[in-house]
Order: C-alpha cells, then sequence, then structure tokens
C-alpha cells in the first residue's frame, strides 16, 4: 500500500489507491482542488486586444 490510509484532513478511512496516494478523499479532495475555469474563459496563449478608441460604425 502506497500513501496513507486515513485523509490527512478529516480522518475517514481511504478506500482506493488513488485517494491513498493523494492523502486525501474525494470529498475532502473536491472542498480544495483549485475550481476549473469556465470553457469559455481565454488560454494563457491567447493575447487580449484592447482599444482605447470607438470604431465607427
Amino acid at each position: 500500500m502506497t500513501g496513507t490510509s486515513r485523509c490527512r484532513m478529516c480522518g475517514r478511512r481511504l478506500r482506493d489507491a488513488a485517494s491513498r496516494a493523494r492523502g486525501t478523499g474525494p470529498v475532502c479532495h473536491a472542498k480544495t482542488r483549485a475550481p476549473h475555469p469556465p470553457a469559455h474563459a481565454a488560454s494563457a496563449t491567447q493575447l487580449a486586444i484592447t482599444t482605447t478608441e470607438e470604431q465607427p460604425r
């Protein structure tokens, strides 16, 4: 067995290998991990172009 057998956040028994390797169960992991950006968010490789003057209509 690798990792720990108890969640380091709540102390519950860890049942699967991924949770043991991570050290947290799925519920505690979901509470502490960073949220995913929305699908429509610009990626780091995209450029943001801004203008200061209005475009003619």
